[in-house]
């Protein structure tokens, strides 16, 4: 839970609320009040249809991913999967990022063997130059 006093249905997960006693034991009216906090958030990205995304989401190069799945098994949101694109004329699997559900934490572009995934804002041109400046090789 985010925090147990000033947004009892949040959790750390987008999209997951708690009510009632999956929290903590509660009497009934507490757990009421709960369930139509919990309904009511529930319904804000539903009526607005949009749903907030993380604005350090990673970013796939299909033309340079080799498809070899590291990024989908290291991804600890299953954000990732590998779809099937046509490459001139031959079909291939290139890793794609479910922008709603990826976090931006980064252990996909770690993992990616021909470096591929990149964050945004975080590109390894942006960052090579910045561990440089520190004086590590």
């Amino acid at each position: 839970e985010a925090h147990p006093k000033l947004r009892p249905v949040d959790t750390a997960s987008d999209g997951i609320y708690l009510a009632g006693v999956c929290q903590g034991p509660k009497d009934i009216p507490d757990a009421v009040a709960q369930a139509k906090g919990a309904a009511s958030a529930a319904m804000i990205p539903m009526a607005s249809g949009k749903v907030k995304v993380e604005a350090q989401t990673s970013v796939v190069n299909e033309e340079t991913c080799r498809g070899c799945g590291f990024c989908v098994q290291v991804c600890p949101y299953t954000a990732i999967e590998l779809v099937e694109i046509n490459r001139m004329g031959w079909p291939v699997k290139v890793a794609r990022v479910n922008e709603a559900l990826c976090k931006g934490c980064g252990a996909c572009a770690a993992a990616c063997l021909s470096g591929s995934i990149q964050q945004r804002s975080f590109k390894d041109i942006q960052l090579l130059p910045q561990i440089q400046a520190l004086g590590v090789k």
